[in-house]
């Protein structure tokens, strides 16, 4: 069993560099710290007031169930930080690209950023399926750029992104059976 978590710990880091290093460009170095923000708490919480605040009924009810699915989903990422203790990939790995002074200092898995896109863009592809590409197409872009701005590993961020879409999921289901 440990040469299966050698390997997959190796493809993982192999992805990593590709992003972190391979894919590097001033374009993207502009671009990515500023996208990954859209996954961030007072980006999704002021998505989820502006809509409830001035939208109809459906952009009511789709911000109210996101609020609730990214408030929870939170909560369980925060649960698997305080128990799995993954460290980031900048304190493990030489020479990662990170864009900010200030480093976090807690842990990897799951990628919070990412939950919260992918939370978000779940509940708005079912209340407004015709924005499904974009929503989904922002939320792959704020689990990219957290590869590429070097605070998670690729599979953080593929949990994080399984964890925000299947919490919204719950959270519609139970809501529609109330």
């Amino acid at each position: 069993m440990s040469n299966l978590w050698k390997y997959l710990y190796q493809k993982d880091t192999r992805a990593f560099f590709y992003l972190n290093q391979k894919l590097r460009c001033r374009i993207l170095d502009i671009i990515m710290p500023r996208i990954t923000h859209l996954g961030g708490a007072i980006f999704t919480m002021l998505l989820c007031f502006v809509l409830y605040t001035f939208g109809q009924k459906d952009a009511k009810i789709a911000a109210a169930e996101a609020f609730v699915t990214v408030s929870g989903s939170q909560g369980i990422v925060q649960l698997f930080k305080r128990r799995i203790y993954r460290k980031r990939p900048y304190m493990v790995l030489p020479e990662v690209n990170t864009f900010w002074s200030k480093l976090l200092k807690d842990y990897s898995f799951p990628s919070g950023h990412t939950t919260a896109g992918f939370s978000m863009a779940a509940i708005l592809s079912i209340y407004f399926p015709s924005y499904s590409l974009l929503t989904y197409s922002l939320a792959c872009a704020v689990g990219i750029s957290r590869v590429y701005t070097g605070m998670h590993y690729p599979s953080d961020v593929l949990s994080g992104a399984f964890l925000g879409t299947g919490f919204a999921i719950f959270t519609h289901t139970v809501r529609c059976m109330l």
